[in-house]
């Protein structure tokens, strides 16, 4: 079964425009951080159900969601 990593998302959902992700750069933590500040800076809904899939992809809210480590940026797949 694979890591929940919802919490982690919130964290980057919640967080005030300024902050930096505080987990490792390419750490499972540190992608579902930057995916649920994605989330939020695209005005899709608080994160949900989120975990790893393949690579550097995650799913969160039903979507597969690719994020890029040279820019920490997210681009939804499906």
């Amino acid at each position: 079964m694979a890591t929940d990593l919802t919490a982690e998302a919130k964290q980057g959902f919640e967080a005030p425009a300024e902050a930096r992700n505080p987990f490792y750069h390419s750490s499972a933590s540190g992608i579902a951080w930057d995916c649920g500040r994605w989330l939020q800076q695209t005005g899709r809904t608080a994160p949900r159900a989120v975990r790893m899939s393949r690579g550097y992809s995650i799913r969160a809210n039903d979507m597969l969601i690719s994020w890029n480590p040279k820019d920490s940026s997210c681009q939804r797949f499906n």
